[in-house]
């Protein structure tokens, strides 16, 4: 899958500047091994048969948002559009659920 970010900040986690974005390290770290999940997983079911990534879809006012777990804290949360070949997944944000 391709990955692309919602807002420019979120793409720093995959470089050098990643402490800029005030995240844990553990959580870059997990983030950028799960972006590595994402790109090369082939479609959603891909996702859902990795037990350990926690994937969800969001429903209510985050209804077409899903989501994987970074750590028992933190997820990262995307939107999927299985129309593009190949799929793109848009990173929204990475957020502390509790």
């Amino acid at each position: 899958m391709r990955i692309e970010f919602a807002e420019p900040g979120l793409s720093l986690i995959e470089t050098d500047e990643a402490g800029s974005t005030r995240l844990p390290v553990a959580v870059i770290k997990s983030a950028r091994r799960k972006l590595t999940v994402l790109r090369a997983a082939i479609d959603d079911r891909s996702l859902r048969n990795w037990k350990s990534l926690h994937y969800e879809k969001l429903r209510g006012d985050r209804e077409g948002q899903r989501s994987i777990r970074l750590n028992d804290q933190y997820r990262m949360v995307f939107e999927m559009d299985e129309e593009t070949e190949p799929q793109t997944i848009t990173i929204l944000k990475i957020e502390d659920y509790h």
